[in-house]
Order: structure tokens, then C-alpha cells, then sequence
């Protein structure tokens, strides 16, 4: 039995010295076919079949043959696995460990070099457009950004310094204010290098980078006590003004954002009385809207309109208001506990102002104080008395107590008591004085005119008499019937007695012996 083998293997055949010749006694001639194949590593052969034949044989030497063969081959197949372990072990266990502990040779394509500075080239590069290329960019490409910088900056400084020596060596004045021409440019030119590598400080520090080093650096050396001389440190000075002056958010931008915020104001504040003035004008036309609401309203509306102006006027001068309102807003309950008091009457104006007790202009007795209703806010009530004193009363007081409004109806009873004697004539008095009323310029003729026995006093028979008035003639139609009656009384010889009392004494007389 035989097999076809590749020409890297090796055949092994008839071991036992060839085909054995034919005797008398039949057997099958003993075949063995030993295979040895190289592995897919290139070491040594491994074994891959073994055939033995005659298994019908029962010679003795044939067998001892055999089993000899046998031995050969599982020795020959211990060594050859043997010598395979040997060769791939170490190939696949130390080859990671070799190539994770010795480094590879370095090459110019394995060397990494830190990509070159994008932003340097410019001195004077806008703010904004550096923000915007250093924004992408990681915290080791702003590493070598901040480097760069430093870098130039150095060299900057190394050029004003020349300058301030030569300046210190010239003996010329022209000389010298030339160089300090000179030495005002370089200044300017560093300051705005400064701030460009500040900027690029902060980036990097917050993307996690390292830019301590350059950043003590940039402090150290950008200082005015830095300067060596007076007249260094006034270059130095107005460079930084001039810088500061015109730089992109500097001087020029806050005196332009400044303007813009005035304007801003000032166009507010005319909307805030057209709108005010507007809203004024359409209340007026609604039949029960007082003017204690219309003015409030026209404040509130002013003041609303001008607080929008005020934030957008901020936020022009690059205030950030946000935080300003988030502020007033945690404090908002703070601020409430504090002023009750003061939210009570809030409140009480508000109710004021819905249900109209008084209005303006109004005569009226508000928490036990009368007078003429001149102002009102949201806290407070402002009151004219007769005798021209002013009475600020919380409207909390007033909203909690009688208000008695005098003059909250157009027209008025004007309320009149007349005293005559008990001999005079009742029907003639009470005649007079319905002639009297009736013929004053401003009594009403509705509603009717009442004249009557009021009471029958201690010393006199009072009569009443109401004539009824407009609200703004009451005193005057009051003062003028008091004269006029007095008058008539007189002339018609109607007493007004006096108050009296009768005395009486009684005198006992002495009957004793």
C-alpha cells in the first residue's frame, strides 16, 4: 500500500529489506510507510502516517521486526515533537514581549514632530479670527501655538530692549526721538502680542493643556516695573493706551457701544411716552376708568418700556443682564419677607385702583383724614386738606378702613337747620325759607326743595331745609342761605332764640312759735 507524497516529504518504504520472496507458506509482505511533512514555521518534520501490513503473518523475526519499526518510529516521533515545541513555543510567546520591550529603531517616518504654529505669522491678527482658528484645535496644537508665541514674544522684547540702549548711548536728540518713535511702535506691537498669547494661554489651559510655564513668563515680562527708566516706562504707558485705544474691544469700541447705549436710552424713552400717552388716550374714552388707573397704567407702561431700554442699553456696554436677573430673582422672596408692610399696600392700591372708591381730585375722609385726593401710587395716597397740608396715607390704611367720598356723585343735599321761638309762626318760617332757597341761582329745581319741622328743641322749634346742589357748588350755596336766611328772619321779625333755661326758686317761710 502506497501513498503519493510531495516532493518535501520523505517515503520510508518495505523497512523490512524489500518485498520478502514467496515460500511455501503464504503471508502478505509487511509495508511501512512513514511520512514526514514540514510544518507551515519551517522547522523540522513532524509524522503524519504510519502503515504496517501483514497482519496475517505469524513469523517470528517478522514480528520482532515489526515491533523494532514500531519503537523506531514513536522515538523518531517523540524527537520531532520535541523539536517543533522548541521552534514555535518561543517564536509566539516572547516575539509580543520582544516587541513590547525594545522599541522600534527610530526613523525619520516613526518620529513624531509637533505640527508647526498656524497663528504666528500675524502680529496684529484680529481676536476674533483667532478664536475662531484656535477653537478646533487640541490641547497640544495650542501648546505649540502658546510656544510660538512665547517665542516671538521674546524675541519682541529682545528688540525693545535694543532700542532702549541705543537710546540710553545717543547723544543726539534727534537721535533719540526718533529711536523713542521707534521704541512707541515696538511697544504697541508688543502689547498686542501680549494679549494674543494671552488669549492663546487660556485656550490651551482650558482644553487641559500645559501653558503654565509660558504663561509665568508672559506675566513676568509684561509688567510696567519691568521698564528701566522714566522715560521707557511713558513709552511703555502710551503704547498700552494706544493699544488699549484701538485694539477690537477697546477704548474706541466702549465710546462707540457707549453712544450706541445713549441712543438706545434716549429712543426709549420718547417710545415710553408715546406709548404711555397712547394707552392714555384709549382709557380715557372708557366711561368707568379712573385716572388713578390711567396714571398708573402710563407709569407702569413708561417704566416697563424704559427697564427694556436699560437692559438692551446694558447689554450694548457688554453687561451680561442674565446673571443680574437671575440674582434679583433668588433674592425675590428675601426682598418680599422683608417688605410686607410695603407688598400690603401694593396690594390695597391694586384693589383701589379695580373698584374706584375715589378718583382724583376727589374730596373725600379717608382713615379718619379729609381732604382732596391730589396723587396715588401702588403704596400710598396722597391727600390736599382744606388748610393746604398734604397727608400721605399707606393704602393699606385706607383699603382697610371707611372711606367716605363727598364729592363721588354729581349732585349733593345740602342739609340746613334753622331754629325759631316757640311764639313765632311755624308756617310763616317754613314759607320764608322755601322763598329763600328757591329763589339762590344754583339750588336744583330736582329734586325738590324739603322744608319741615325737624324737632321741638329745649329752647327753640327747629325747622330743616334741602335744597339739593351740583357737588361743586355745596359750600357756596351753603354759606350763601345761612346769610340769607338770618337776613330774612330779621326783616320778617322771626326770632332765632338764644339757648335758655327758666330757673325757679322755691323759699320755705319759718312757721315755728
Amino acid at each position: 500500500m502506497g501513498t503519493t507524497l510531495p516532493k518535501s516529504a520523505t517515503s520510508f518504504r518495505n523497512l523490512n529489506g524489500g518485498y520478502p520472496k514467496r515460500s511455501g507458506r503464504r503471508y502478505h509482505p509487511l509495508f511501512v510507510s512513514l511520512t514526514l511533512v514540514p510544518t507551515a514555521t519551517g522547522t523540522p518534520c513532524a509524522l503524519t502516517a504510519l502503515t504496517v501490513g501483514d497482519p496475517e503473518s505469524r513469523n517470528p523475526m517478522l514480528l520482532l521486526r515489526f515491533l523494532s519499526v514500531c519503537i523506531c518510529c514513536f522515538g523518531l516521533g517523540l524527537s520531532v515533537a520535541a523539536q517543533d515545541n522548541s521552534a514555535t513555543e518561543p517564536a509566539t510567546a516572547t516575539e509580543p514581549a520582544t516587541a513590547a520591550t525594545q522599541p522600534a529603531p527610530a526613523t525619520p517616518e516613526n518620529e513624531k514632530t509637533p505640527p508647526p504654529a498656524k497663528t504666528v505669522d500675524d502680529s496684529k491678527i484680529e481676536i476674533s479670527k483667532l478664536k475662531i482658528l484656535t477653537r478646533p484645535m487640541t490641547a497640544t496644537e495650542l501648546e505649540t501655538e502658546v510656544r510660538a508665541w512665547a517665542e516671538k514674544l521674546r524675541k519682541q522684547i529682545k528688540s525693545v530692549g535694543d532700542v532702549e540702549l541705543k537710546i540710553k548711548s545717543s547723544p543726539s536728540e534727534e537721535t533719540t526721538k526718533s529711536l523713542k518713535s521707534q521704541l512707541l511702535e515696538l511697544r504697541s506691537e508688543e502689547s498686542e502680542i501680549v494679549k494674543r498669547t494671552q488669549l492663546l494661554i487660556k485656550e490651551c489651559t482650558n482644553k487641559g493643556g500645559d501653558a503654565k510655564s509660558a504663561n509665568t513668563y508672559v506675566e513676568a515680562v509684561s509688567s510696567l516695573k519691568e521698564t528701566p527708566d522714566a522715560a521707557s516706562y511713558w513709552v511703555a504707558v502710551t503704547a498700552t493706551a494706544q493699544t488699549w485705544l484701538f485694539a477690537e474691544d477697546g477704548g474706541v469700541k466702549l465710546l462707540r457701544n457707549f453712544g450706541v447705549a445713549l441712543i438706545i436710552l434716549f429712543v426709549f424713552w420718547i417710545i415710553s411716552k408715546f406709548a404711555g400717552n397712547i394707552v392714555c388716550r384709549v382709557l380715557s374714552k372708557q366711561r368707568r376708568t379712573s385716572m388713578l388707573l390711567i396714571n398708573f397704567v402710563r407709569r407702569t407702561i413708561g417704566g416697563v418700556v424704559l427697564l427694556v431700554g436699560a437692559s438692551m442699553a446694558l447689554a450694548a456696554l457688554g453687561v451680561q443682564v442674565g446673571p443680574m436677573v437671575a440674582a434679583l430673582g433668588a433674592g425675590g422672596f428675601i426682598i418680599g419677607f422683608a417688605l410686607q408692610e410695603t407688598l400690603g399696600s401694593f396690594a390695597s392700591g391694586m384693589m383701589i385702583m379695580v373698584y374706584r372708591p375715589f378718583d382724583v381730585d376727589d374730596f373725600v375722609t379717608v382713615a379718619g383724614e379729609t381732604g382732596t385726593v391730589k396723587e396715588m401710587s401702588l403704596v400710598s395716597t396722597k391727600l390736599l386738606t382744606p388748610d393746604n397740608k398734604v397727608l400721605v396715607i399707606p393704602n393699606k390704611k385706607a383699603w382697610g378702613d371707611t372711606i367716605t367720598n363727598f364729592t363721588g356723585c354729581g349732585v349733593r343735599r345740602v342739609d340746613l337747620i334753622f331754629g325759631i321761638g316757640y311764639e313765632d309762626d311755624i308756617q310763616r318760617a317754613i314759607d320764608v325759607l322755601k322763598e329763600v332757597a328757591g329763589q339762590h341761582p344754583k339750588v336744583l329745581s330736582e329734586p325738590d326743595l324739603k322744608v319741615n319741622v325737624h324737632e321741638l328743641a329745649d329752647s327753640s322749634v327747629n325747622l330743616f331745609c334741602r335744597p339739593w346742589v351740583n357737588t361743586a357748588d355745596y359750600w357756596v350755596v351753603y354759606w350763601d342761605l345761612m346769610r340769607q336766611v338770618k337776613e330774612r328772619f330779621d326783616s320778617e321779625g322771626i326770632s332765632i332764640p338764644f339757648p335758655q333755661r327758666d330757673i325757679h326758686l322755691q323759699t320755705e317761710t319759718n312757721t315755728s312759735p
